[in-house]
């Protein structure tokens, strides 16, 4: 277990802000997501089961996002028992803000399944846990069943754009980043080709590589991206 993990689950909060402080930027994700050998837990999912003050969450996501390569943790990153942080928080904290950041982090977690086959939501009913947070999880949880972005911002007090961005499945993302390439090597290549001169190196982009990365049904896709 990481000294990170020791303080928080001593609920030493002040320590545990103190220390995270003073890592050094270009180490301080290595510390925050490192999983613990038994179990897997991260320095969030432990402190979300100690019911740790939202500073401390707000200071270790920041810290994460200054890694550009590891700012994607939170969402990826589950328990040896599958559990996200949102899990963790759903099932232990009383402090509905705590649960709507780790919503606007990811909320693709509201539908992420325990190895029991449980959702954060259900965690919260079978715990009994405090009307607010059964509530607040409800209500994000058929938001973006219904993918209703606007309401899923209301609720948590997050960016609907950026909700509707991070909601992406990674199906629907690689389809769209495949259609985000080949509008870009196509416009690219046309607008080359119209003032390109004798002199100039032929750097167009690949089109039929960029059209190659999608599937059969790409009309369909190609009207739900626009």
């Amino acid at each position: 277990m990481s000294s990170l993990c020791k303080i928080l689950m001593k609920q030493q909060w002040q320590v545990a802000i103190t220390h995270i402080q003073s890592l050094a930027d270009a180490t301080s994700a290595d510390q925050l997501f490192h999983q613990t050998k038994y179990g897997g837990f991260t320095a969030i999912m432990c402190a979300c089961g100690r019911s740790a003050p939202l500073e401390l969450y707000q200071l270790m996501i920041t810290k994460a996002k200054v890694d550009s390569r590891k700012r994607c943790l939170l969402a990826i990153t589950c328990s040896n028992y599958g559990c996200t942080p949102l899990h963790f928080a759903a099932s232990s904290h009383s402090d509905p803000a705590v649960v709507e950041l780790m919503i606007r982090e990811h909320p693709l977690a509201l539908c992420a399944t325990s190895s029991g086959g449980d959702t954060p939501l259900q965690l919260a009913t079978i715990y009994n846990r405090p009307t607010a947070i059964i509530s607040l999880l409800t209500e994000a949880t058929n938001a973006l069943a219904a993918s209703d972005y606007a309401a899923l911002a209301a609720r948590v007090h997050g960016d609907e754009r950026a909700l509707r961005c991070l909601a992406l499945t990674p199906d629907r993302l690689a389809v769209r980043i495949s259609l985000l390439l080949c509008i870009k090597h196509g416009y690219v290549y046309v607008r080359r080709s119209k003032r390109h001169r004798a002199d100039e190196p032929d750097d167009a982009l690949d089109t039929g590589l960029a059209f190659s990365l999608l599937n059969d049904n790409v009309w369909s896709h190609v009207m739900t991206f626009l």
